[in-house]
């Protein structure tokens, strides 16, 4: 029995701590995508500006479901699994506006679309850090 119970206590652990590492590498990964959408603009290449938003895309797919979003915050927030259920979502709609604006070449609009995105991200962080 007492087995049982250091199995189970471990399991939880280690499930704690690969939320962790995953929140971690999804969030290196987010920061890469908006490196290389910053990047796109300065440099004017739409295609860096694209892949970029591939890379937002693709690491942003991790709070698509506000479920899954509650694990990989911190236990004292995880209530508020919603607030980054919702900063994905707009985080989604910013990008692929910016996707839209970029291929008509309303670099304006899709700059506007970035500073967006940007915006999400650090809503979602405001809460979760305690800024």
């Amino acid at each position: 029995m007492k087995m049982v119970k250091i199995l189970a206590l471990s399991a939880l652990l280690s499930a704690g701590v690969m939320a962790d590492e995953t929140l971690a590498v999804n969030m290196s990964q987010m920061e890469n995508g908006l490196s290389n959408v910053q990047k796109g603009f300065l440099y004017n290449a739409p295609a860096l500006i694209k892949s970029g938003v591939s890379e937002i895309h693709k690491a942003n797919a991790l709070f698509h479901n506000v479920d899954s979003s509650k694990k990989y915050l911190p236990k004292d927030k995880q209530h508020m699994g919603n607030i980054a259920f919702n900063a994905s979502k707009r985080i989604d709609t910013a990008s692929d506006e910016l996707i839209k604006a970029l291929n008509k070449k309303e670099y304006s609009k899709a700059s506007q679309s970035y500073s967006e995105i940007v915006n999400a991200c650090t809503a979602c962080h405001a809460v979760v850090r305690g800024w």
